[in-house]
Formats: structure tokens, C-alpha cells, sequence
């Protein structure tokens, strides 16, 4: 019979990583009290920005279901005098780049660029949150390319068993919002809806900003100011309610003529304060985080030859962080494969991991620590997650201590 599996069932925990640098994480807040933390790094005329403002597409009204992608998808096309194209040749022609993307619980922006042109990217920036156009063909070509994107995902076994899943854990909260409602709502989506989003959504008060490369304090304050300070000062309030996943143990079955099986599993996380985090860090890492390291992948794919390959991490959602896996395989092994998923899990969970096991996560935990932060933008990036996480800002430094 082809299916695709999307199940829910109980069991363990897990966690996402990060890396070493020598360089201090240092504090930068503006005159006008706009802060970012700053990784100064003068061996390459480049510079990174990432940002983000709390409130992501789960902070999306009923019946506006994809407005955040859609909005943050139109940042770049097009601002103050600029149109879309004239923007876009503005920054080709010096080598920058902006983006901007949308995530649950918050809205991301990215800027890179060489030190010589840093005002203009930064200017460009600027215009982009405080002066989008929002004009009738970019609107048009956006929503065009989210629908696209939605009906491949429909046809995706892969998507459409992430999607079944969210929906099945999380019935009537924002992160069980499903496929439908979001074609529905995109068609529907208006230019000042979109316009509202910026307005409500985009403000100081929510803004988090981490910077690396070839800039000082002084002349990032100054930057700070000028980028951003003409944003609202606070953000519309949104209430999202805490939520556990529902319908534990259940396994739900869509049926689809196809080849091969995906299979998407999961179960209720950690909190990233948690006390123990790092314990739920090193034991997904043992489960499936691992690759072939891991105990899924041994017991699943290396000894019995039953699925492709198969994962699992830790998704840190803000509302409810969960532990969820993945794997695919052929239709007449899915059952099987199934069934050694929910033992391996279960036996893991209640027997626990051996020494050797605990040894070798810690050595691979902290010894590839640093191998993740190999860019400017990788460090900004993740100097955004940590004020996100409220690590502080000497985390870089202690974190593979928390691991030992």
C-alpha cells in the first residue's frame, strides 16, 4: 500500500548547536538606545548584519495566513524612489546584498557588504523597512511565487508530512495552521494588509541586531541610528498561547500513489532555559542527531537496511519546542521501520545512554563547535540567536563547558 506516515508518539529530547571564537562579543547601544551585539573582525573588508524582530508568522491574523512571508518577501522589491529593479541594481552595483525571511516566531533580515560601501547597503536597508513600496506588480509577482511554492509543497511527500503533522499536534493554534487556510489566505491578501504588517510588526522595541566583520563600535552606533531609528517604537501586543502537542501516540496516514514512504515524528521538547538543556542536547545527539553516530541510524539504515536515512533535533519553537524526526523508505519496509522507530525511541528513553556514548557526543559536540561559525554572516547570525535565547554575552566562551 503507498502511504506517506506523518506519527506522533512519546519518548525524548534534543537540541541545535553553535561554536568557538576568540574575538569578545561586545555590546554596542546607539544615542538613540538601539542595541546590537558586535563581533569586530578586520582581516576582510566585509561586513555581515542579521536582525530580527520578534513575532513571526505565527503572530499572523486569522484569514491573513502567510501575510509575514508575504510582506518580508516584498521588503526587497522595490523602496522610496527605487522600484523593484532600480533597488535591485542599486545594490548589484556594489556588491551587497539584503534579504529578508519569516520564521514562526520571528521575522529575519540579512545585509552584507564590503566596508566601502557600507552606507549605501545600510541606506538600502534602511529603505526597505521604513519605505517599501508595496507596488501592484511586485505584490502580483510575490503572491504568484508563494502559491507556486504552497502547490509544490502540496505534491512534496516530504512538506505535506511536515505540514500533516503540525496540524495533527497543534489543532486551532497558529502552528497548526494548515495548507489550505494558506492558499485561501494568500490569494486574498491585500497591498495595505501587507502595508499593516510593517507598521504593527517591525519596531524597535522587537528588534534584534548581531554584526560581524570590519567595523568599530563607534561607527556601528552610528549605523544603528541612522538604519533604524525612524521605526515604530513598539510593536502591536500579540497573544499566542503556550501549547503542548496534542494526540500523543497517534499515528496519522495520508494516502498518496507514490513509491516511497516519508515518515515525520515527534513529541514535546525543552525549553532552551531548561536546566536540562544540555543533557537533552547531548541525548538527541546519541538518538539522531548524529548522522551515522547516532543510534537511529545504526539500528534503522546500518544494520537492518530499512529506510535511506533518518534524524532528528530539536525544533525550538517559542510556544511549544518540540523533538522531532525524519526518514523516508520504500512502501513495503515502512511498517517495519515504524515499529524499531518507536522501540529504539522507547528503550532510549527509558534505559538511558552508555558512557561510551556520552564520551563521544561530548567530543563531538565541542570539538566541532567552532566549524559552525566559519563567516561573518554564520557569527551574526548567531549573535542573533543568542540575545533570542538569552545567553549572554560571554556563551561563545562557556558553551563547550555546559556540554562537559
Amino acid at each position: 500500500m503507498k502511504k506517506l506516515f506523518a506519527s506522533l508518539f512519546a519518548c525524548v529530547f534534543c537540541v541545535a548547536g553553535a561554536a568557538a571564537y576568540a574575538a569578545p562579543v561586545e555590546r554596542v547601544v546607539s544615542p538613540g538606545g538601539i542595541e546590537a551585539w558586535l563581533i569586530e573582525d578586520h582581516s576582510l573588508p566585509v561586513i555581515s548584519l542579521q536582525l530580527a524582530f520578534r513575532g513571526g508568522a505565527a503572530a499572523d491574523p486569522v484569514g491573513q495566513e502567510g501575510r509575514s512571508r508575504m510582506a518580508l518577501g516584498l521588503l526587497d522589491e522595490g523602496a522610496g524612489d527605487l522600484d523593484s529593479e532600480a533597488f535591485k541594481a542599486k545594490l548589484e552595483s556594489v556588491s551587497g546584498s539584503v534579504s529578508f525571511s519569516d520564521g514562526s516566531d520571528a521575522s529575519y533580515g540579512s545585509l552584507r557588504t564590503l566596508t566601502k560601501h557600507r552606507d549605501e547597503v545600510f541606506d538600502l536597508l534602511r529603505l526597505a523597512l521604513t519605505q517599501p513600496r508595496f507596488d501592484a506588480t511586485a505584490v502580483e509577482r510575490i503572491r504568484q511565487q508563494i502559491q507556486i511554492s504552497l502547490s509544490r509543497g502540496s505534491d512534496d511527500p516530504t512538506t505535506m508530512a511536515r505540514w500533516v503533522w503540525h496540524s495533527a499536534a497543534f489543532p486551532g493554534h497558529p502552528y497548526g495552521r494548515t495548507h489550505a487556510e494558506s492558499v485561501d489566505a494568500v490569494a486574498k491578501l491585500t497591498a495595505d494588509q501587507l502595508k499593516e504588517f510593517v507598521a504593527s510588526r517591525l519596531a524597535r522595541d522587537v528588534l534584534i541586531v548581531g554584526v560581524s566583520g570590519d567595523i568599530t563600535k563607534d561607527d556601528l552606533a552610528a549605523l544603528l541610528d541612522r538604519t533604524f531609528g525612524a521605526l515604530p517604537a513598539t510593536a502591536q501586543s500579540v497573544d499566542i498561547p503556550t501549547v503542548a502537542p496534542a494526540d500523543a501516540g497517534q499515528t496519522v496516514i495520508v494516502q498518496r500513489e507514490i513509491p516511497q514512504s516519508v515518515m515525520v515524528f515527534g513529541e514535546a521538547g525543552i525549553t532552551r532555559d531548561d536546566p536540562d538543556f544540555y543533557a537533552a542536547y547531548i541525548l538527541n545527539y546519541v538518538l539522531g542527531g548524529g548522522s551515522f553516530s547516532s543510534v537511529l541510524m545504526d539500528e534503522v539504515r546500518e544494520k537492518r537496511g530499512l529506510v535511506y536515512g533518518i534524524g532528528t533535533g530539536l525544533s525550538e519553537q517559542r510556544y511549544s519546542p518540540l523533538l522531532v524526526g525524519q526518514t523516508a523508505t520504500r512502501n513495503d519496509k515502512v511498517g517495519t521501520a515504524y515499529d524499531l522507530i518507536r522501540t529504539v525511541w522507547g528503550d532510549l528513553g527509558s534505559k538511558g545512554i552508555t558512557q561510551k556514548q556520552l564520551d563521544e557526543a561530548k567530543i563531538f559536540l565541542t570539538g566541532s563547535f567552532a566549524l559552525q561559525l566559519n563567516s561573518t554572516t554564520e557569527l551574526a547570525r548567531f549573535l542573533v540567536q543568542m540575545q533570542i535565547d538569552h545567553l549572554g554575552q560571554d556563551y561563545i566562551a562557556k558553551r563547550n563547558s555546559y556540554i562537559q
